[in-house]
């Protein structure tokens, strides 16, 4: 008897073209997003952002190949990087603390101590698949402070400092906070030196040290995004000032995946959006043309089927991760 070969997707084209909607753009809740990792590696940063889109999709606990996680780290598959991995998720099992919420019982929790990985096991006949499983008090912590971040999977893997990485999450987490002291274009944030070295992981004394790399973090966030962010130390605060400018209104849907869905469902409803070719759930097989209705539901023009809310909230994450194939987008002005 011939031995069954494993098919592995390779690419995230390859992983779109069967269906496999993977979310390249998380809504990571700012408990993750303001707490300090024990290691503030860049690899766990990356790794925390990777597995959370698995769990978004997935649920607390799912199996994964090390060939694949490598991919969606947008690192070699080699055994050293597979070591690192196993470092991280070592990381990961340090605690993250919460507050006052309610666990899945219904009790009240005033303090909550947990990892955000519960566990991660890899068996001897597995073939390097790893079953990772977070921590189900953590999620329903972060379930019931709905206050997030939507960060980009694909920008966030291409940083190599920790200082970088961390200053662009941050920047996504305040860019377009309005300042009644600032001019309205123009927002900021501020933290201490204290604050900073609990972010980066580091123990500097003196704001001289640290501001090396800030300005390293700032470059390479420039170099990446395009985006310029300033630094200037507050004396009258005692903290550092990072500036930028806010984005404006009218590009809101661009970059804010709420924006776009409201976007999409007042001015092209009942219009073709895109096709999927090869899409596939446990109810759906085959090609796809998505066409949102007025009453804003997401429904396939070639079945006449409506989806969901779980399929919907996938396919408005692959619209807003691929507009610049919608075709009604290309062919009118982005204008609210």
């Amino acid at each position: 008897m011939q031995k069954k070969k494993i098919i592995y997707f390779r690419t995230m084209k390859e992983i779109q073209r069967f269906g496999m909607i993977i979310n390249q753009i998380i809504n990571k809740n700012n408990i993750l997003t303001d707490s300090k990792l024990p290691d503030s590696a860049v690899l766990t940063q990356k790794l925390v952002n990777v597995l959370y889109s698995n769990y978004e999709t997935q649920g607390a606990e799912f199996t994964i190949h090390l060939k694949d996680l490598c991919k969606q780290l947008d690192i070699s598959n080699q055994t050293r990087n597979h070591t690192r991995i196993k470092d991280s998720l070592r990381i990961l099992k340090q605690p993250i603390e919460l507050r006052n919420f309610n666990d899945k019982k219904g009790r009240k929790l005033k303090w909550y101590l947990g990892s955000f990985l519960d566990k991660a096991k890899l068996f001897e006949d597995s073939m390097d698949y790893v079953t990772i499983r977070l921590d189900e008090d953590l999620i329903e912590g972060m379930k019931q402070h709905q206050q997030y971040t939507k960060i980009d999977i694909e920008t966030s893997n291409k940083f190599k400092t920790k200082y970088g990485i961390t200053i662009w999450e941050m920047y996504l987490r305040y860019k377009n906070a309005k300042r009644e002291e600032a001019p309205e274009d123009l927002t900021y944030q501020m933290f201490s030196l204290d604050e900073l070295n609990g972010k980066f992981g580091t123990q500097y004394k003196y704001k001289s040290d640290i501001i090396k790399c800030i300005n390293r973090g700032l470059q390479e966030i420039e170099t990446i995004t395009g985006i310029k962010i300033a630094v200037k130390w507050q004396e009258n605060f005692n903290k550092f000032g990072f500036f930028w400018k806010r984005e404006k209104e009218t590009q809101k849907f661009m970059t804010d995946e709420l924006a776009f869905i409201k976007y999409i469902r007042t001015q092209y409803f009942n219009e073709f959006l895109l096709e999927i070719e090869n899409y596939r759930t446990k109810k759906y097989t085959g090609k796809i043309a998505l066409k949102c209705t007025e009453e804003g539901y997401l429904i396939d023009m070639l079945g006449n089927v409506k989806f969901g809310k779980a399929e919907a909230k996938q396919l408005w994450n692959y619209l807003f991760t691929h507009q610049n194939q919608i075709m009604a987008l290309k062919q009118k002005r982005f204008d609210f």
